[in-house]
């Protein structure tokens, strides 16, 4: 395996960059099959995955700063929402962690590690989807936006609802997630139970009978959030999707025991 150049990235340096992604999954997929065991390869060996992790290290952290100042300014065009006094108002941020990044190329075969645009990600919650409207129109008419989407007229197939932004900080793709406070629980939901059961729900692993409940969840926090009530029809359909759910969502006795 040879060795990746382990400096800081500069734009000449994107394809061996990409090219350290692509060994790094290779290691991991060996490791997991048993075909790599680090305790007994060549020093020579070793080396070379050290320089590929200090490279993608080095890449991840570049999106540090840009992501503080994304944070920032977001913070700018909430602000009138956070003076409303509204419990449900927050902006977070987040850094990719490394093991994310490597398995995120490692489901995405032909992905590119340098044209992964969510390593530094903020989030917005806002009360109404009209504050949310209101913020993402401000977002777009002011900062530079490589790509937008409206998961919330078009939600994703799983149910996923929210506006997001691909916007570039300092030469750097930046990801904003602009939710409200019903979308931001039902997505925190779906990773609870991921994280909880073991079964990854929010990549679409696991029971289709889950994936048909969140679905209707998703929909049902859409009827509330426009102040519509479900239908007859509808909340029997939803009741029978929880009753199908149950038996993959609800803990295993030995998980309740702990």
């Amino acid at each position: 395996m040879p060795k990746a150049h382990a400096g800081p990235p500069r734009a000449a340096n994107l394809g061996t960059i990409n090219k350290a992604g692509r060994r790094l999954v290779a290691v991991r997929r060996a490791l997991i099959v048993g075909d790599l065991d680090l305790d007994t390869a060549a020093p020579a060996e070793l080396d070379a995955i050290r320089a590929d992790v200090e490279l993608i290290e080095s890449w991840r952290e570049c999106h540090a700063g840009p992501l503080r100042n994304a944070n920032a300014n977001l913070r700018h065009y909430v602000r009138p929402h956070f003076r409303s006094g509204s419990p449900t108002v927050s902006v977070t941020q987040r850094l990719k962690k490394f093991s994310t990044i490597v398995d995120k190329l490692d489901r995405f075969p032909s992905m590119r590690l340098t044209s992964i645009e969510d390593i530094g990600g903020v989030r917005a919650v806002l009360p109404s989807q009209a504050a949310a409207d209101e913020v993402s129109r401000r977002l777009r008419k002011n900062w530079r936006v490589h790509r937008y989407r409206d998961y919330v007229r078009e939600p994703k197939s799983s149910g996923y609802r929210a506006l997001h932004i691909i916007a570039v900080k300092q030469g750097f793709k930046i990801e904003l997630q602009i939710r409200t406070f019903l979308q931001d629980y039902w997505a925190n939901q779906v990773e609870r139970d991921s994280r909880n059961l073991r079964v990854d729900y929010k990549s679409g692993k696991g029971n289709d009978e889950v994936h048909a409940y969140y679905v209707a969840m998703s929909e049902l926090l859409a009827l509330r959030e426009a102040s519509t009530e479900p239908s007859q029809d509808f909340s029997r359909e939803l009741r029978r999707r929880y009753e199908e759910a149950q038996q993959y969502l609800a803990p295993r006795p030995d998980e309740e025991r702990r």
